[in-house]
């Protein structure tokens, strides 16, 4: 089993999906959210980080279920918002490399 594969058997699992009509979209969420984790803080995937692993199942999930373009902001916004820099405060000089 490739690592996309367990990524995505796991987000399934978060998300309790069964099916695999959208297995596409989670794929695409769960690149965007390490994309955007690294963006935010310098932090490569793959790696170690239980923290890590979450924010990109917790932005998965938001994403997922909140697919439209406006809304209101929820308190998962907060949430994510603090993942985000507490991961930035753990990569040092700049980088955490792959653990």
């Amino acid at each position: 089993m490739t690592e996309a594969e367990k990524e995505l058997e796991k987000a399934k699992k978060y998300l309790r999906i069964d099916g695999d009509a959208e297995d596409d979209l989670i794929l695409h969420f769960i690149a965007a959210a390490k994309e955007y984790i690294t963006n935010a803080t310098g932090l490569k995937f793959p790696n170690n980080l239980a923290q890590a692993e979450l924010a990109v199942m917790s932005f998965t999930t938001h994403w997922y279920e909140n697919r439209q373009i406006s809304g209101t902001t929820s308190n998962l916004d907060g949430v994510l918002t603090t993942m985000v820099n507490q991961l930035k405060y753990l990569v040092v000089d700049g980088e955490k490399d792959a653990e």
